[in-house]
Order: C-alpha cells, then sequence, then structure tokens
C-alpha cells in the first residue's frame, strides 16, 4: 500500500496512472505526475480543473466544468486544443474517459447528458437527457469505460 499525499497538503480531485506507470492528478488547479514511489516529475498549470483522463496517443485530457470546454495537453504541459461548446454541447463538463477506439466520452452536470468526441475534436453523439428512469440523468458526474467498452456513468443527482 502507497499513500501519495499532495505537496502542499491540499487535496486531489482526479487521479488515473498512465500506462507508464506514473499517476496523473489533478488537484483544481493544475495537473502533478507523480512517479511510483510518489515523488513528483512535472506539474503544471491548468485553470479550474475537475477531471483527468488519458488519450490513447498519450495526452492528458482535463474538464473544468466552469470552463465549458475541454482541453487537450501534451505529457510537458504544452496545449495541443480546446474542444468547445462549439464542437458539441459542453453545458458543464466534468466526467471523462476514453473508450479503446480513443472516443473522449464527457458527463455533462448542466446538461445532463454524456457527449462523445474523437481527440481531434469532432461531435459524434450525445445520450440521456435530464430526468429520473433509465437513461436520464441528473448530474453525470463520473465516466468509468471497462476494456471491452461497456459506459458506467455515476449519476450523483440520483438515486
Amino acid at each position: 500500500k502507497q499513500e501519495f499525499k499532495h505537496p502542499s497538503g491540499s487535496k486531489y480531485y482526479s487521479v488515473t496512472v498512465g500506462p507508464d506507470g506514473l499517476l496523473y492528478c489533478i488537484d483544481g488547479e493544475g495537473v502533478i505526475i507523480l512517479n511510483r514511489q510518489g515523488r513528483v516529475i512535472r506539474s503544471f498549470a491548468v485553470d479550474k480543473a475537475a477531471n483527468l483522463a488519458l488519450s490513447r496517443t498519450g495526452n492528458i485530457i482535463i474538464s473544468g466544468y466552469r470552463n465549458r470546454y475541454i482541453s487537450i495537453y501534451t505529457p510537458t504541459g504544452e496545449l495541443v486544443r480546446q474542444i468547445t461548446k462549439e464542437h458539441g454541447q459542453l453545458c458543464g463538463p466534468i466526467g471523462l474517459a476514453v473508450n479503446k477506439e480513443g472516443h473522449i466520452f464527457v458527463g455533462e452536470r448542466r446538461g445532463n447528458c454524456v457527449s462523445v468526441f474523437t481527440e481531434e475534436g469532432t461531435f459524434l453523439y450525445s445520450f440521456g437527457h435530464r430526468g429520473k428512469a433509465e437513461g436520464e440523468f441528473n448530474d453525470p458526474a463520473r465516466i468509468h469505460i471497462t476494456p471491452d467498452d461497456l459506459v458506467y456513468v455515476t449519476d450523483t443527482g440520483n438515486d
């Protein structure tokens, strides 16, 4: 068991382990990348970061629901592109996951749906809408995709 503490004592909002074995973390102000011993390898600032995922190409995908866009960075922190509202819905983007085809799934808190994009920013489709029945959402905040492409959505506003 290894416990990783934030260098400043702050909290991590989102973490994922990359194929390189490094731990990628969001702390609300940026990305912090740690090695297996918990030492900071590198970090970079990101405005209002809420969640992260890694693309198949090794880029870091960041959501910040107050920003209304998704940002894609290289592992060294260079901005590659932003997927904006013009590319699709993006009404309160927070949940993020990437499937085996490299498609980016975005849970939209205020849109109450999940939108799907290519890494290049092309909007593909969305599913769900506001409600309490099956297939409906009320704050789809987290997404997980299994290796066989089953999509799980944590819908924090519904029981």
